[in-house]
């Protein structure tokens, strides 16, 4: 966020938004890809490698609508990723190879990370919409939509498939 006491506009917070959801997928895209490793469940495993295509097209994205308003993307610091990926190391880490629990405790912390995706894509395409920049509403929009998608899909594999194999 901007300097403490510098007034910002609308537009100076969808920017910095932009930034820091950029910084977001970056880091969990490794995220993801060390849950696909410790992932027991094959449809488990995946969904989190389909995860890391989708998180590379928004990074595609992200990286076009900065351009478009002359940003690298590399000012934004997610502070949540840092808490969500030491909560999937520690989780890695402290429960079983290969147990249907593990993968239980993975789909809970990934679709912790969607919902944190699906709120910080709704806000961004309010905010483009509020600022009328309608091309770029479309890019964000693409991301949430997928994002919905994907929350979706692993809230019916945790039911259909990773949950009754955990009883």
């Amino acid at each position: 966020m901007k300097e403490l006491g510098k007034r910002i506009g609308l537009e100076d917070f969808f920017l910095d938004g932009l930034e820091d959801i950029y910084d977001a997928e970056r880091k969990f895209m490794k995220c993801f890809a060390a849950l696909g490793i410790a992932a027991g469940h094959d449809i488990l495993k995946e969904i989190l490698v389909f995860n890391i295509n989708i998180t590379e097209k928004h990074l595609g994205h992200l990286k076009a609508i900065l351009a478009r308003f002359n940003r690298d993307g590399n000012n934004g610091k997610c502070e949540i990723v840092g808490c969500l990926t030491e909560k999937a190391s520690a989780m890695i880490r402290d429960m079983e190879t290969g147990s249907p629990l593990r993968d239980v405790a993975l789909i809970c912390l990934v679709q912790i990370i969607q919902h944190y995706k699906i709120a910080s894509y709704g806000n961004l395409m309010s905010l483009a919409t509020e600022m009328n920049h309608q091309k770029v509403k479309i890019l964000i929009e693409e991301c949430l939509q997928d994002e919905k998608r994907t929350d979706l899909y692993l809230t019916e594999v945790a039911r259909n498939f990773i949950n009754p194999s955990a009883k």
